[in-house]
């Protein structure tokens, strides 16, 4: 009797490729590749928002003040308040070779212009301010912003989070933070509260109207 040979019928494969599918597809929404990559844009938000932070706070240990008290309109005290985004001149990374102005920008399409107060002090890299934050190409929803309150010695630095797991915990107890980020200062924060009302999807796409990640985070 001869040896015979069995194989898979055509409708076999069929519903093993459909099977297949179905189980990619079920992977594939398990992972949403587009939220891991938003997850991992936030790390890094909150990786570079901690590293400004030291700097600042190594800064002061060492000179008894702010990189925004070198300006003239910050030169008083070191008790005033001061807000604004990471590539304006008082933040210390950017420099615009004045002391005039704190909020000046200093920014191009590679980043900072010139090296400010915490990169000449060798607080933070040069390469620091190369990053994203700092190119004139940039969004409002991917600044870091400061925050640094009167008589007050702690500093917060804020960053819109891009991804949902983040933003679905906006609302009464959330550690998010409204920033009040205004539209008509060069995008200066005046306040920061809890963020106790949850943007609509839409309102995510606006600094003025999201909701923040503030480090450190409490």
């Amino acid at each position: 009797m001869k040896n015979m040979k069995k194989g898979f019928t055509l409708i076999e494969l069929l519903v093993v490729i459909t099977l297949i599918g179905i189980l990619a597809i079920a992977v594939l929404s398990a992972l949403n590749p587009i939220e891991q990559i938003n997850k991992a844009r936030d790390a890094r938000k909150r990786a570079d928002a901690a590293q400004l932070l030291k700097g600042v706070d190594r800064y002061f240990a060492s000179n008894e003040k702010f990189p925004w008290n070198n300006y003239d309109d910050m030169s008083v005290s070191v008790d005033l308040l001061w807000a604004g985004r990471a590539e304006m001149v008082g933040a210390g990374v950017c420099s615009d070779g004045t002391t005039t102005l704190s909020t000046n920008l200093s920014q191009d399409a590679a980043g900072c212009d010139g090296d400010g107060y915490l990169i000449t002090t060798q607080e933070l890299k040069a390469q620091f301010g190369k990053r994203d934050y700092f190119k004139s190409s940039n969004i409002g929803t991917d600044e870091l912003y400061i925050w640094k309150g009167a008589a007050d010695p702690s500093v917060t630095i804020c960053f819109v989070p891009a991804s949902k797991a983040t933003r679905d915990t906006a609302g009464v107890g959330t550690t998010l933070k409204d920033l009040a980020v205004t539209a008509d200062l060069n995008g200066v924060p005046t306040q920061v509260e809890e963020c106790s009302t949850a943007p609509l999807a839409t309102e995510w796409a606006a600094a003025t109207t999201a909701c923040y990640v503030c480090i450190p985070e409490e």
